[in-house]
């Protein structure tokens, strides 16, 4: 009988220990998701003023990619960038479609920029940057229908088609005009 309650006492022990260690790892994950929700929060605020990088913690994913999406609204491009990249080390495979396709629609916003101030030939460098990062993104998902339409986007700004003859040193080469005005249908917004 006392060999049955000692057994009973240490059997309800373990159990107590077990559920006290799953109560207290399910605290601390209750605690992660407030405070990834409370910075995904502060970073998606519309007017939101630039948020200091050392007041993150950057080595979440989520955050990662929220804060490159938080510079990417405050038009910085090269931060942006660098932003993605890191968001791109650390995502997931499931997480890496967005950071593919955001990073394209970055590149594809400032190529159509730069394309508006007639810097055709760097337009098109960031237009094949994006194409990249769209195929990136649709290997990932091949059923993602805003990187499809964002890729023949890029597509019309950055021709995939053979440059033909060379121009001898003597013939006119064509105005940016020109080859601006030889883009048939080029939409104008992202998805």
């Amino acid at each position: 009988m006392m060999l049955r309650r000692v057994h009973l006492k240490n059997g309800l022990l373990l159990l107590s220990l077990c559920f006290i260690s799953l109560l207290g790892h399910q605290l601390y994950q209750y605690q992660q998701a407030t405070t990834l929700n409370t910075v995904l929060k502060k970073l998606s605020m519309p007017v939101s003023p630039l948020i200091d990088v050392d007041s993150l913690d950057l080595s979440q994913a989520d955050i990662a990619f929220a804060y490159a999406y938080h510079l990417q609204q405050q038009g910085l491009f090269e931060d942006a960038v660098a932003a993605y990249g890191q968001a791109e080390r650390q995502s997931s495979p499931e997480q890496l479609k967005r950071v593919y396709f955001n990073m394209g629609n970055l590149y594809l916003q400032q190529a159509i920029e730069v394309a508006t101030k007639m810097g055709i030939d760097r337009a098109t460098a960031l237009a094949d940057v994006a194409k990249d990062l769209y195929q990136s993104a649709l290997k990932q998902d091949p059923n993602l229908w805003p990187a499809k339409y964002n890729l023949e986007a890029a597509q019309r700004l950055s021709r995939d088609l053979p440059l033909g003859d060379i121009n001898e040193a003597g013939e006119a080469e064509e105005s940016s005009e020109e080859l601006w005005s030889a883009m048939p249908g080029f939409p104008i917004g992202l998805p």
